[in-house]
Formats: C-alpha cells, sequence, structure tokens
C-alpha cells in the first residue's frame, strides 16, 4: 500500500508514540510497508496467549484490552477482566515486536475500526535497515514502556500505602 493512503492521518501517525520525532521522509518510507485494516465493531484483533503479529496504530475507533475468562493453557478466570481502553493514536502489538512472546492480552474493537499495520517482519526490516531510524523508533517505544511502568508502579504504591492504613 502507498503511504498516500495514510495521507487523512498522517498527524495520528507522526504524534503516535512509535512514530514521534521521524522525519517526513521516514515516515513516508514506513507507511509504505504499512496496511490500512478496517475492522468491525466487536471483533477480537488479537488474542491472549496466541503469537502477536505486529504493530497496530488506532487511527479511528476505540479499543478495549482485556484478558479473557478463558485464557492460555487452560487457565480460566472467574470473569473477563478489563485492562484499558484505547483510541486513535495509540498503538498496540509492540510487547510480542520486542520479545517475541505470544500476546499479553486480548483486543477488541468497541466500534468500527481503523488501524494502521505494520507487520512484524516489515517491521524488522524498517529497524534493522536504518540505524538512525531503528534508534529512534526503539527509543521511543523504550520512553513508553518505562513511563508505562512508572505509573503501574505508583499504582502500586498507592494500593499498598492505602492497605498499610
Amino acid at each position: 500500500m502507498t503511504g498516500a493512503a495514510f495521507d487523512p492521518y498522517r498527524e495520528v501517525l507522526a504524534a503516535s508514540v512509535v512514530f514521534e520525532r521521524l522525519a517526513p521522509v521516514d515516515l513516508d518510507a514506513i507507511l509504505a510497508r504499512c496496511r490500512l485494516l478496517d475492522v468491525p465493531a466487536g471483533e477480537v484483533v488479537v488474542s491472549e496467549g496466541l503469537p502477536a503479529d505486529g504493530l497496530y496504530v488506532i487511527l479511528e475507533g476505540r479499543v478495549e484490552f482485556f484478558l479473557p475468562k478463558q485464557g492460555p493453557g487452560g487457565l480460566r478466570r472467574a470473569s473477563p477482566v478489563r485492562l484499558n481502553v484505547l483510541g486513535p493514536g495509540r498503538c498496540f502489538g509492540e510487547y510480542g515486536l520486542l520479545d517475541d512472546k505470544p500476546s499479553s492480552a486480548s483486543a477488541q474493537t468497541l466500534m468500527p475500526a481503523r488501524f494502521c499495520f505494520l507487520p512484524r517482519q516489515d517491521f524488522r526490516r524498517v529497524t534493522e535497515q536504518n540505524d538512525r531510524v531503528g534508534k529512534l523508533i526503539y527509543g521511543n517505544l523504550l520512553q513508553f514502556l518505562v513511563s508505562r511502568l512508572r505509573c503501574k508502579d505508583q499504582e502500586l504504591d498507592v494500593f499498598v500505602l492505602a492497605d498499610d492504613r
């Protein structure tokens, strides 16, 4: 697909956590490898325990992330566990790109959604063929994941401090 298909979403993609600070020419080279995916409401895009297939950037719609009642390896939960809801500009699938492990949660569209999808092998080509681009993308991901971890640490502190009282 040509990068032109992404023109209406260029600002969203350029501001996304993965692609921020990339030069327009570098973003164009990446978008040339991406696909637009239109997904109807209620469809599971990624399933917990299954291999991750690439990076998704939400262009339109909202996506719920959850742990299903029936988990991998026969794991059973009392009920599904809602983790988060994300909208345009947010990404998912990055864990699997970094560690080659199965998805840690499931993702389901809450309304019709459109994604910019970069398959795993194309992500690797992009980051390996241009050291500067690879460094920026991995730096962006690292910064994002560390900030997420810090937020979770603060949530845990609040929980533990409240429990101590």
